[in-house]
């Protein structure tokens, strides 16, 4: 199963947007009172009862998420993350690569430290663009980003980075990029079902099964309409684009926590959560 970068990106969005937790172990679920009460974990202890009644993950669970979500292969560990899930490794020095190559958005980036002689790997975070990190950072803080000051870590303060094996990313295509099928009115398929979770991300009330019938086609007009495209309720490069590649400040700001909560749960419907 190939995931796009994009979509990746989507969800770990859902999540900064949502404002979920920090649990050590945890990978999306919501955290109870009940699981609280019996958590064994010293800072969860402490300071795991914030998150009761929200979706919690630790670092690499957030990547885990977003991953399996989209019916990827995925491993919860950022060693193993690092050891067996990625590919291109490089050093990271103040925010750059060592090796002169481009962070992709979409990208794993880590923190390490040695103990005893061996290398650990013991915090991932996800490279948004435009010098984002999203990571779930600890009980303390949840899910956060450095974006306008906010309580995330830039990319100076991390070591090292790779890019995912099984994430097709457009950086990788040359040219615009566009790693999607144009779509229209009567097909079906994953391209399909990706454009319906992404126009959810952006309010709209689809179920997402892969086929592109009236509602899709209405959703698809309005969004252009919204975008100032022509309205031909046919899936295309810019619509695409304009789906997908908004600067992170402004997707921030539009897919607030309902549109947020309506693409995970429409994830969760068609089967892919």
């Amino acid at each position: 199963m190939i995931i796009h970068s994009r979509d990746f990106l989507t969800l770990i969005r859902v999540a900064l947007e949502e404002g979920w937790g920090y649990i050590m172990g945890q990978y999306g679920g919501f955290w109870t009172a009940k699981a609280q009460a019996a958590v064994k974990d010293e800072m969860a202890e402490k300071y795991g009862s914030k998150w009761i009644g929200s979706r919690v993950a630790d670092c690499s669970g957030l990547g885990y998420w977003a991953f399996t979500a989209l019916g990827g292969k995925m491993y919860h560990g950022s060693n193993t993350m690092w050891n067996e899930y990625v590919y291109d490794r490089s050093e990271l020095k103040n925010g750059l690569r060592t090796d002169g190559k481009e962070i992709w958005p979409g990208d794993p980036v880590f923190r390490k430290k040695t103990e005893n002689g061996k290398v650990n790997r013991h915090h991932v975070g996800y490279y948004m663009g435009n010098g984002i990190v999203t990571e779930a950072r600890g009980t303390q803080y949840g899910v956060v980003s450095n974006l306008n000051g906010g309580k995330g870590r830039g990319l100076k303060d991390w070591h090292e980075t790779a890019h995912w094996l099984g994430m097709k990313y457009p950086e990788e295509q040359g040219g615009d990029g566009m790693s999607y099928q144009t779509v229209k009115r009567g097909d079906e398929g994953a391209d399909v079902k990706a454009l319906q979770a992404l126009l959810n991300g952006w309010g709209y009330n689809l179920t997402v099964d892969g086929k592109f019938g009236a509602k899709t086609e209405a959703a698809v007009c309005q969004f252009q309409a919204k975008m100032g495209l022509p309205t031909t309720g046919i899936c295309g490069p810019e619509t695409w684009e304009a789906l997908t590649q908004e600067p992170l400040e402004q997707v921030t700001v539009t897919l607030d926590r309902k549109a947020a909560t309506a693409l995970y749960d429409a994830l969760k419907a068609a089967g892919i959560r």
